[in-house]
């Protein structure tokens, strides 16, 4: 495939994300290259002291790798360029199950929903209505990638939501189990 992690490729309409140098926003780019919107991402951990070359070396290679991802805690602002001061995203519920882990977002007066269906898929849905399923291919983050399907016509409002739903939230998560073991290493 490509060397770059799926998270750093556009999606099918052409779509990115960009992340600062700080990490601590991830932008929102169009496909004509205008950033359409700001996110606030988890912040990148940084050490002092006796390893911390060497440990921050291996949290910024797994980030690289991993992606940025939306803060674990409530909802988060996003700073759209339309200014819609009511826009928010949020990654739902911390612990939990999979299907607990409703992603959310509303942006422009609409309501959005990503329920994850499965290990792997997901669906993306506007006021109740399904609009577009994803689909991850392969099984590590760098690897494969998410396939879309549509099902509404859809516009930039849309794409937006849908561009964060893939890369921030990225369809068909792991659930409850991979949670414990990742709290455990």
């Amino acid at each position: 495939m490509t060397d770059l992690p799926l998270w750093r490729r556009p999606t099918r309409s052409g779509w990115r994300i960009d992340v600062d140098d700080a990490r601590t926003r991830a932008d929102v780019i169009d496909a004509a290259g205008s950033v359409r919107a700001s996110v606030p991402i988890e912040p990148v951990q940084h050490f002092t002291g006796w390893f911390a070359k060497r440990q921050n070396a291996v949290t910024s290679r797994a980030f690289e790798a991993d992606g940025p991802s939306l803060p674990a805690r409530g909802p988060s602002a996003i700073s759209v360029s339309t200014q819609d001061p009511g826009a928010f995203v949020s990654d739902g519920a911390v612990d939990g199950r999979r299907r607990e882990k409703t992603g959310r977002a509303a942006v422009h007066g609409r309501s959005y929903t990503l329920l994850h269906t499965d290990g792997r898929s997901a669906d993306a849905m506007r006021d109740g209505a399904r609009i577009a399923s994803f689909v991850k291919h392969g099984f590590r983050p760098r690897d494969g990638h998410v396939s879309r399907d549509d099902h509404l016509p859809l516009d930039e409002t849309d794409e937006l939501v849908l561009t964060v739903f893939e890369k921030l939230l990225r369809p068909g998560r792991p659930g409850a189990v991979s949670d414990a073991l990742t709290d455990l290493s």
